[in-house]
């Protein structure tokens, strides 16, 4: 969990409002402990993987402040001033929270949380973000982001469709080697913002969802890139999460995802046709029943095959880049007199991957964060090519 593949991800959020000191925001975070079992865990190696309570919980070693030494153009930036720093290691959980402020004269701050992935997947960041900073609400109450799924059923189609994808993860590619290139350990990451009217607008007009113009206009974005480089034109392979979770699960420890390989097509220059390549294989029918079929096998198949199964569907081998999008969906947060006004993701490529992309949706705005190793520069350069693209869709329409 060290070095270039500590897979560190999780949040960043902006705050309106004064600063809190470091030991206002511990204090804050241990009084709500209790309801947030990832960070009371950490990972034990021997004599196999599992999750066990931390003997040793100190919250100076995990809630960290930084006053930022110079100004910065965006409160996005603040995430480079801790992106590569080493998460808590064993016996300590291995998460921390940063406490940023004074790298703009406004009264605000921001806060950066990071958690290993295998301890916490997208529905767990989001959990521990309406845990900490919205109203206590009764147990047993929605989160208005509840998990789907309470049983999984095998399907012929389904188990095809995860054969399929496995089966994609032995061959060899001799394609897209800008993004094969070896991992340098060092991560950047690069923003845009778009209003999710606009998305919103986009995808009805289009009849689809925010899912396939997010990927449509991805499309786009990484074809310049090829082009840029002098890439031959062809379909990326990308891995596209989904939860696993069911309604028993809200909140628990570890990372409840199954991935479903998906082509964007680089080699189509019609966003429209684009878009449609993509549709089909976003479809409800297939996504909903990768994940049925994953619940039965993780239910019905031995630990060590269900281990083998996910590490392949993640191959980078074949499957270079993740891409992601997370609707959040919770009231108003505020730490005391401050108010939330600005939220992104944080990803982390898979060893062997230099780029993740994460696209967060919060009330008016929707965040893209390119989170992306120093092997690839070209990742600084994505989210404006994504705009570009999207602004290649909507003159389609």
């Amino acid at each position: 969990m060290t070095g270039k593949h500590q897979l560190a991800v999780g949040w960043a959020v902006r705050f309106r409002g004064e600063p809190p000191t470091p030991d206002e925001l511990r204090r804050h975070l241990w009084e709500r402990l209790a309801e947030l079992p990832t960070l009371t865990h950490c990972i034990q190696d021997f004599p196999a993987p599992r999750f066990v309570p931390a003997s040793d919980l100190d919250p100076r070693r995990h809630v960290r402040g930084l006053t930022a030494t110079a100004p910065l153009k965006r409160w996005q930036d603040c995430v480079q001033e801790v992106l590569g720093r080493p998460l808590p290691t064993a016996p300590h959980p291995p998460w921390d929270l940063w406490l940023i402020h004074g790298y703009t004269e406004t009264p605000e701050y921001v806060l950066v949380f990071r958690i290993h992935h295998a301890m916490e997947d997208g529905a767990g960041h989001h959990y521990v973000l309406q845990t900490l900073f919205t109203p206590r609400r009764p147990a047993g109450s929605g989160d208005g982001h509840p998990p789907r799924h309470a049983a999984g059923r095998v399907s012929l189609r389904g188990v095809l469709g995860v054969v399929n994808d496995i089966a994609h993860s032995f061959r060899g590619a001799d394609t897209w080697r800008v993004l094969r290139r070896p991992p340098t350990g060092k991560l950047s990451a690069a923003f845009c913002t778009v209003g999710t009217r606009r998305l919103l607008t986009v995808s009805r007009a289009l009849d689809t969802d925010v899912s396939a113009v997010f990927l449509t206009a991805l499309t786009g974005a990484m074809r310049a890139v090829a082009l840029a480089e002098g890439e031959p034109l062809a379909p990326l392979p990308l891995s596209w999460p989904l939860s696993t979770r069911t309604g028993s699960e809200r909140g628990a420890v570890g990372n409840f995802l199954t991935m479903l390989r998906v082509e964007l097509p680089c080699d189509e220059p019609c966003p429209l046709r684009r878009l449609s390549r993509i549709t089909r294989q976003l479809s409800p029918g297939n996504t909903e029943r990768r994940i049925r079929t994953s619940l039965a096998l993780m239910r019905l198949a031995p630990r060590p095959v269900t281990h083998w199964t996910l590490r392949r569907l993640m191959s980078p081998r074949h499957v270079p880049v993740v891409g992601t999008y997370f609707p959040t969906a919770m009231p108003q947060p505020s730490f005391g007199d401050a108010r939330l006004d600005g939220a992104l993701g944080l990803g982390a490529p898979l060893p062997g991957q230099l780029c993740h992309l994460t696209l967060l949706r919060r009330r008016t705005e929707c965040e893209l964060s390119v989170v992306h190793d120093g092997a690839l520069p070209q990742g600084r350069d994505i989210p404006q090519l994504w705009l570009a693209a999207l602004q290649e869709l909507e003159a389609r329409i």
